[in-house]
């Protein structure tokens, strides 16, 4: 990371930009002096990521408040968020710098837990939440309904409830669909159902849906598998869309197609001389 960061500051220097270094990140420098993300959010009139989607996520949700776009530099594995790698530094970034970028904006979902009529949980989600079950590893049984409307009883391993960000994620992973990021939309999408017939359901955005656990040995709400917040029989869990949003600055020319046609290898061709690699 030490060496990924100096080349970065050195970009930033050549193009003459002032910049803050958030304190955890100031530690892979020796010297180096960070602030606060408080105080970087008060000061900064934008964020350079340096990682994959996971830190870009945390992020994403930590400063919504502040209203910073976010520029991300790819450090991880598959980064669907993330524009280009850190070897494309170099020739990526300076570009955005100088204001030739496309703004592309992203809602985030608002999570809460009830339990007997009181709020016990609040926080904030980019990709997804929904409720998996814990180390006992056992299914979980639960109540959906959508802006008040009794939609479904289900035994699964969880559910998820994903923006359309997070649709090329966990949501993705478990068998939903993939939505474009444009789309004012939310997934709903059981994780290995008991019944084959409950299958993953895509809700508009101005969606309330509420999940309330019905049996469960172990269950947990969760944000985008970061936060985390132990469940009880009879808890409600509810997810809407934010109305705040978080800022995405990507190239000149930035498609979403070409993001899945690259990070999902839909532009390979099976050959035709494949065959197993042992012998019997």
């Amino acid at each position: 990371m030490g060496e990924a960061l100096r080349a970065l500051l050195a970009i930033l220097e050549a193009e003459n930009v002032n910049y803050l270094l958030e304190e955890s990140t100031a530690e892979h420098l020796p010297g180096a002096q960070g602030v606060s993300l408080e105080e970087l959010g008060e000061k900064a009139d934008v964020i350079i990521m340096l990682g994959g989607d996971g830190t870009t996520l945390g992020i994403a949700r930590r400063m919504a408040r502040f209203k910073l776009p976010i520029i991300a530099i790819n450090a991880g594995r598959l980064g669907f968020i993330t524009d280009f790698s850190l070897q494309d530094m170099d020739k990526g970034l300076p570009p955005l710098l100088r204001g030739q970028y496309e703004v592309d904006t992203r809602a985030m979902l608002h999570v809460r837990v009830y339990r007997h009529g009181q709020m016990v949980f609040e926080a904030t989600a980019v990709n997804d939440a929904g409720i998996t079950h814990g180390r006992a590893g056992s299914m979980v049984e639960f109540n959906v309904w959508v802006d008040g409307n009794p939609m479904a009883t289900q035994r699964a391993d969880g559910v998820i409830v994903a923006s359309s960000t997070g649709s090329t994620a966990y949501a993705m992973a478990a068998g939903g669909p993939i939505l474009h990021p444009a789309l004012n939309a939310m997934v709903l999408v059981p994780v290995a159902p008991h019944a084959l017939t409950n299958r993953p359901i895509v809700l508009p955005g101005s969606s309330v849906v509420d999940i309330s656990l019905i049996e469960a040995r172990e269950a947990s709400a969760y944000c985008d598998m970061q936060d985390f917040f132990p469940m009880q029989k009879g808890d409600i869990l509810r997810i809407r869309t934010l109305p705040q949003s978080f800022t995405i600055l990507h190239p000149i020319g930035h498609n979403h197609y070409d993001t899945l046609r690259r990070k999902l290898y839909w532009n390979l061709m099976p050959t035709d001389n494949a065959s197993l690699p042992i012998k019997d």
